[in-house]
């Protein structure tokens, strides 16, 4: 087979009229636009608000490319584009060969007489998304509802195209077009494997694969062949008859004892090479299709309470292991694809696994991301609760939208199944809790509930099944098992069963403590929000608008309500600050604290609850939102947070505050760990003045992938102190609580458990009488280590060298020295580091 790269430079410009100007693919009409200096950035300031012509206009994109006539000879000579953005004609030398209205599926067209030898232009005629969507929304009998946001393009759920291109409450408008992944000329005699899909059977003599090959076969080639299967050092053959058109074939082999795949933290990721060749009589191979598989055996378990109230369980199983979710949610990493690249994805994903992540849920309202990212999943250990393109809306059900949706779920999951990181397939984002909350007093409710059933349940599943019935589809997020079963509709919102989307605290402004009420079996969206860094808000906001209720700030908030939910909340925790630069610090603490409180206690209710992935990673430009990871890849409080409540064995404390004196609390272990845990459980209490007034010593256990309290105690009682008195009271109390594991010693080598202590307050941090600590920072190689003279809460170094700490924005008791490790970006060395790092801490801010 021959192939023809189309990728590289390009020429662009408005279909109507316009100086033609480079452009490049992949890519999109946004980055070729500021390239070329044509728009200004619309990440700055408010120019986004400038720009929005782009997607109300037609584009041309255009180049040549030159054949031969032995790439002519061929019995096949096809255009294949693999992501185009998104309603197009394209056109071979003045002829077309084909239209595409489906960003998310590829694209095969013949392209005939088209071609010929030597130089060949294509074009690409972009139609305007904002205008193509607007005509079929106007020209539908009914209004098909969606969520609108304060910068938005109507019409984005007639199109099959990126939802967030269109404004979301965390990102930009800007639904351009362009040739978003690779486009390319294929020339081929003979049967071309166009995909591959395996099915695992594990059993006590191995592993049987059972592999389901697809080939396009062109007129004049149908005949017998040699279909061979390679994969572990074992090999399987088999002899096939393949018609003209499209065919399919099926292979199995079985292996051997294979190492076994499994999720990060719970053993290693071994991948194996799969080469799938279909060879003529003589012996000759004409294609050959490379992929690489990993051997495991997933499972979603949903098994009934069994005490009649119709609850059940829901979690994955790996290899027979119960496996706790510990993630988040990824949405686009640029609302400009020319600004992705592979780097990019593994530094979010690399951050993602030394948080200690093991599962990503790709969001619905995005896009199916890049080869390179799934690649990189296998690799880490990140299980992907993979969405489809659906989010936050209804959508029409007309026979052609219907087909296209269909060939994207197809190409998709062939495109995507062999991967092991894989986890499971989901309708949609919010769409049946729309139809249950948002859209159920609509006169038009029977019509939607009718379109949603034959797009979810009619199209999506069905196409799944039929390509993938080894993985679990689920029907939507939210979602109790879905609106159309056999014990009717099952509420989305059903805490005891299936997936749950909690958003009261941030939404309705519920205190953080009203996480501690809920009891779900797996919480797949929740989250608080921050604001940026200083550096990054810089980057876009003028220095006289670096402030939360400035214009440009706002305008960098897409939640209605943001800024003041984080102001009002920061009042209830935090004395107010002295500075704007402050103001950052203390939303970034505010957002992990939130995150903390909730998955601490939903970790604590395992195997009950068995995973939470907050809202969210990443963000796709600079902003306020509910980012880890701001734009730009540097880590925000909660990724180091997240870090500590992610750990594999997870020390926590659940403060009762309602009693006498200090109260009581209870320390709990959480372990993920496949085996039983022991170690010593050491309670400190201190007043804030810096005196260590008690220590408890106690050796404590937890079984494997167990939760349990492992010590109660009320601090007046059993730590023998008089808070009736003068001495002490709660606002001059903290208690630090620590494990370490039997054999860990001095904490450091790989088999070290990594576990974090644990602090609790009894008052709001507003309250605390803090001391003013020294700290000191030294540079050591590319360690650093700091050391305070007294309680130093939310710790912070801070650098402009890229790249994070092995921990931060943590507490510190008096005399406490800490040995953190810095994990660059690029090179980095001593000297660079040193004099680069600065401390703060929280007394630093009033």
């Amino acid at each position: 087979m021959d192939t023809h790269s189309l990728n590289g430079t390009w020429q662009f410009r408005p279909t109507a009229d316009g100086e033609w100007r480079p452009g490049t693919v992949p890519g999109d009409v946004y980055s070729d636009l500021l390239a070329t200096d044509t728009i200004d950035d619309p990440y700055d300031e408010d120019n986004e608000l400038d720009v929005q012509w782009v997607g109300e206009t037609d584009w041309t994109y255009r180049r040549e490319f030159e054949v031969d006539d032995d790439f002519l000879a061929h019995d096949a000579l096809v255009l294949e584009c693999l992501g185009v953005d998104t309603v197009s004609e394209i056109f071979v030398n003045g002829t077309s060969v084909g239209e595409t209205t489906n960003m998310h599926r590829a694209y095969t067209f013949d392209l005939g007489d088209a071609l010929e030898a030597g130089e060949n232009r294509i074009s690409v005629r972009f139609r305007s998304p904002v205008e193509y969507g607007k005509e079929r929304m106007e020209a539908y009998p009914y209004e098909v509802p969606l969520i609108r946001y304060p910068v938005d393009q109507p019409g984005r759920n007639f199109i099959r195209k990126a939802q967030c291109h269109y404004g979301w409450d965390w990102g930009p408008c800007l639904p351009g077009v362009g040739l978003w992944r690779d486009i390319r000329v294929l020339g081929y005699s003979g049967p071309r494997i166009t995909h591959t899909t395996t099915e695992q059977t594990h059993h006590e003599d191995g592993v049987t694969l059972s592999v389901r090959v697809g080939a396009d076969v062109p007129a004049g080639s149908e005949g017998t062949y040699d279909l061979t299967a390679t994969v572990a050092d074992t090999t399987a053959h088999r002899e096939i008859s393949l018609e003209a058109g499209e065919a399919e074939a099926e292979i199995d082999l079985t292996v051997s004892d294979p190492e076994l795949w499994w999720p990060n933290g719970y053993g290693d990721q071994p991948l194996y090479d799969l080469d799938v060749t279909l060879s003529n009589g003589d012996g000759e191979a004409i294609h050959t299709e490379f992929d690489r598989i990993g051997f495991r055996d997933l499972n979603v378990v949903r098994e009934p309470d069994g005490d009649g109230e119709g609850g059940e369980s829901f979690a994955f199983e790996v290899n027979g292991e119960p496996i706790y979710a510990k993630g988040a949610n990824w949405i686009p990493i640029d609302a400009m694809r020319g600004n992705v690249t592979d780097e990019r994805v593994e530094e979010l994903l690399t951050s993602a696994t030394a948080a200690n992540m093991n599962t990503i849920r790709v969001w619905g309202g995005g896009y199916y991301e890049l080869d390179t990212f799934y690649e990189l999943c296998d690799e880490l250990g990140l299980l992907v609760w993979q969405d489809f393109m659906f989010s936050c809306a209804l959508y029409p059900a007309t026979d052609e939208f219907l087909e296209t949706v269909e060939a994207e779920v197809r190409y998709q999951v062939r495109r995507l199944a062999n991967h092991p990181s894989i986890a499971l397939w989901c309708g949609n984002n919010e769409n049946e809790m729309s139809l249950v909350n948002w859209f159920d007093d609509s006169e038009h409710i029977d019509e939607f509930y009718a379109d949603y059933e034959r797009l979810n349940d009619e199209t999506i599943a069905p196409a799944v099944e039929a390509e993938d019935p080894s993985r679990t589809f689920w029907p939507g997020s939210p979602s109790s098992g879905g609106l159309f079963t056999d014990d009717g509709e099952l509420n989305p919102h059903d805490q005891s069963r299936g997936d749950l989307h909690y958003w009261r605290v941030w939404h309705d402004g519920e205190p953080f403590e009203d996480y501690l009420s809920v009891e779900p079996r797996f919480v797949s969206e929740f989250g608080y929000q921050s604001f940026a860094s200083v550096d990054l808000l810089s980057e876009v906001v003028p220095d006289d608008q670096l402030n939360p209720t400035a214009p440009i700030m706002e305008h960098h908030q897409r939640h209605p309500d943001g800024n003041k939910n984080i102001l009002q909340r920061m009042a209830d925790h935090f004395r107010i600050p002295f500075s704007f630069d402050d103001l950052v610090y203390l939303s970034q603490i505010q957002q992990g604290l939130a995150m903390e409180v909730a998955i601490e206690h939903w970790r604590r209710l395992k195997p009950y609850c068995m995973g939470t992935l907050y809202w969210q990673l990443n963000d796709l430009w600079p902003c306020a939102s509910w980012s880890s990871i701001e734009y730009g890849d540097d880590w925000k409080a909660l990724q180091y947070v997240a870090r500590r409540f992610y750990a594999p064995v997870l020390v926590s404390t659940v403060v009762d505050d309602e009693g006498e004196g200090a109260g009581e609390i209870s320390v709990w272990l959480t372990s993920d760990r496949r085996e039983p845990t022991s170690g010593t459980l050491s309670i400190e209490l201190y007043s804030l003045e810096g005196e260590r007034l008690a220590v408890r010593e106690e050796s404590v256990a937890v079984e494997s992938h167990g939760s349990r309290s492992v010590a109660t105690l009320s601090v007046a009682d059993e730590l023998g102190l008089g808070l009736e008195g003068e001495d002490v009271s709660t606002e001059s109390l903290l208690v630090r609580s620590s494990f370490e594991a039997d054999g860990d010693g001095d904490g450091e080598g790989e088999d070290t458990v990594e576990t974090y202590p644990s602090f609790a307050f009894f008052e709001p941090y507003k309250h605390l009488e803090l001391p003013e600590p020294e700290l000191s920072v030294e540079v050591d190689g590319t360690d650093v280590v700091v050391e305070t003279t007294d309680v130093a809460l939310f710790v912070a170094l801070e650098t402009p060298v890229a790249g994070h700490f092995s921990d931060n924005y943590f507490h510190m008791v008096p005399g406490e020295r800490r040995r953190l490790s810095f994990e660059a970006t690029d090179a980095v060395t001593a000297d660079d580091l040193r004099g680069a790092v600065t401390v703060r801490n929280l007394r630093e801010t009033y």
